[in-house]
């Protein structure tokens, strides 16, 4: 869930509640939810202590417990309600983050086998990480703190992916699901006053949003606000979905529907009119546009946001020079994969734009081109089939579907994301390709992105994560980004590895721009927030180097402006990853297994960097042990 043109191409993950991965996102509360885990009993498990925390969050979060599939369960039917984000939740958030930590610190149980103790490193780091970004006294009332730095933005907030999360989110099976989409609806006018709550909160600490965040913020407003209630994307959505349930007479489906649009003029609507007349004040007032550096604690908050992020505890200055060099070696690669395609004159990015503009390489832009390249992508994927098993021992049983991005959400996504399956198996994973801007998608571009966003990339990792039921819920269900980027990037990689580029080399430089583009991530980043970039700096330095166009930069500078940190997880991600893979490598030699690596990377569900080391260094000294799920 990013930006419109390619930077899209090369995704971004999707934050978090709806731009992708499972982030175990706010616990946000309805009436009845427990703010804290039980203390439990003294022989009570370490496990079963790390679920309690764990359900205790999702039980609290109503949408959060939506997307994972959970239902019928202790938690009860809470399809009809929305998470509170009131300003009342942050000290409840706080003190749900220290309490649990302390009652990890605080175990006092049987000892740790080797899998309770990369859940215990787990879990210390996310409380942790978590309580250092709400330190800041204008943290938001939502968990995770850094999917959202903003309570408005144009790519991560709220009032931007509520839309998303009905239409893909919320099933309509039934008339009691219909009506509980409803019930959503009646509630969304307030839930859209608790953001903008927290938007006066954030602005009278003086933390604004860059303008450009409220311009793309606003327009998405106004395009929801356009349509009359019952043309509006909810009925529309919840009249797909109910075409879809003969099981409800026609005159019921009539009556549910004008129910919704009642809901849309009374609630939905006036709530995001509100929302708008406050952002077009804030306007008014030319906020600018500048990186955290410039917020009150700024340094402080972008420190932990690094740290969340990319989980290691390099500072801003390293990862900007780490970011540097690899700019500098990908440069050569691209200049030689240039030099086979028959491109020598000129830089690096001209020769990138020339080649973007060979019609050999354009999809048409029609409805026509546009199956083509969800069917070439599709048949990308068949093609992994009697490859995929040669590097990994296990693979997802989860089916995976290829869908065009929804139009009204085109202007402001990503080239690619990828939707989770629901736990209980009654969602597929899902790749979204960007069709809005035809020409961003060029047949030397697509193969990377289909790794990144599906096989091997987001959907292995995600989807075999579910999978891992002995394991602690936070573990199947939280998703690291420097893991769960650095995975979908490593795999980019490792296809190149398996000879799939070996008679396309036009192919394998769009997998080198694609690295590039990540490489320079780190350079820009820091570079906003630590070393006082003005975007327009940002902006040329990263179309010098990766050679997209100006629109498609513009868009991803300005998601960095609004997410400090994320941006640096992908490469610092791989790099370490790599790093892992050839440690391994060499400290086995030919005891070394590279499908179970994977199988060992994979199968110990999503982590922070150091867990993961922590993990290959067991697995290592174990002596590379047939069944890596237990290092």
């Amino acid at each position: 869930m990013i930006p419109t043109t390619p930077a899209r191409r090369f995704p971004a993950l999707l934050a978090l509640a709806i731009a992708g991965t499972l982030t175990l996102a706010s616990t946000g509360a309805h009436a009845q939810a427990p703010t804290t885990a039980a203390a439990p009993a003294a022989d009570v498990g370490f496990n079963a202590l790390l679920d309690a925390q764990t359900m205790a969050a999702i039980n609290a979060d109503p949408e959060l417990r939506t997307m994972l599939g959970i239902s019928g369960d202790a938690g009860g039917d809470l399809s009809g309600q929305l998470t509170d984000v009131s300003l009342a939740r942050r000290e409840i958030n706080r003190r749900f983050l220290v309490d649990n930590l302390a009652q990890i610190r605080a175990w006092k149980g049987a000892p740790l086998d080797p899998q309770q103790r990369l859940s215990d490193g787990l879990a210390r780091w996310f409380y942790q990480t978590q309580i250092d970004l709400m330190a800041v006294p204008w943290a938001a009332a939502w968990l995770p703190v850094g999917g959202s730095t903003y309570a408005i933005d144009q790519l991560f907030s709220l009032p931007v992916n509520l839309p998303q999360f009905m239409d893909n989110q919320h099933a309509v099976t039934d008339e009691t699901s219909a009506r509980r989409y409803i019930e959503r609806l009646q509630a969304m006018g307030t839930k859209l006053d608790q953001v903008r709550a927290n938007v006066d909160m954030q602005a009278q600490q003086g933390v604004v949003p860059p303008a450009v965040a409220l311009e793309g913020a606003a327009n998405q407003y106004r395009a929801l606000l356009k349509p009359a209630p019952q043309d509006s994307l909810w009925v529309q959505s919840l009249q797909r979905k109910l075409d879809k349930v003969s099981s409800i007479p026609a005159a019921r489906r009539a009556e549910l529907i004008a129910q919704a649009t009642a809901a849309v003029r009374d609630a939905v609507n006036p709530g995001y009119q509100r929302l708008l007349d406050n952002v077009q004040a804030t306007l008014a007032t030319h906020p600018g546009n500048n990186g955290v550096w410039a917020l009150p604690e700024g340094k402080a908050y972008y420190d932990a946001a690094l740290r969340w992020y990319t989980s290691t505890d390099l500072d801003a200055d390293a990862i900007h020079q780490i970011g540097l060099r690899e700019v500098a070696r990908l440069d050569t690669a691209m200049d030689d994969r240039l030099k086979q395609l028959g491109l020598r004159e000129g830089s690096v990015a001209a020769r990138i734009e020339q080649l973007r503009k060979d019609p050999r390489y354009l999809y048409e832009d029609s409805d026509a081109g546009r199956r083509q390249l969800i069917g070439d992508i599709e048949q990308r994927l068949r093609a992994l089939d009697p490859i995929l098993p040669t590097y990994f021992g296990h693979l997802p049983t989860q089916k995976l579907l290829v869908q065009p991005v929804p139009t009204h959400m085109q202007a402001t996504s990503p080239g690619g994301y990828y939707y989770p399956p629901a736990m209980d198996g009654s969602r597929p994973g899902t790749f979204f390709i960007n069709l809005g801007d035809i020409t961003s998608n060029t047949r030397w571009s697509i193969p990377t992105l289909t790794y990144h966003e599906g096989s091997p990339g987001h959907h292995f990792q995600i989807s075999i994560g579910q999978t891992l039921t002995e394991l602690p819920m936070l573990r199947r269900s939280l998703n690291p980004s420097a893991f769960s980027e650095g995975w979908a990037l490593y795999a980019e990689q490792l296809m190149a590895e398996t000879g799939v580029y070996r008679d396309d080399p036009a192919g394998d430089l769009g997998r080198l721009q694609a690295e590039m583009f990540r490489s320079v991530r780190l350079v820009v980043d820091t570079g906003l927030h630590r070393k006082r970039w003005t975007p327009e700096q940002a902006i040329s330095y990263m179309q010098d180097k990766t050679g997209m166009t100006p629109a498609d930069v513009r868009i991803e500078v300005y998601r960095y402006l609004v997410q400090p940190g994320q941006a640096a997880s992908y490469k610092m991600g791989q790099l370490r990853l790599l790093e892992l893979r050839e440690q391994a490598r060499r400290e086995l030699g030919d005891r070394f297994d590279i499908r179970a690596f994977h199988d060992l990377i994979l199968g110990n569900g999503a982590m922070p960097m150091t867990v993961v080391s922590q993990a290959v260094d067991a697995w290592i000294a174990a002596g590379g042990p047939a069944s890596p799920r237990t290092p």
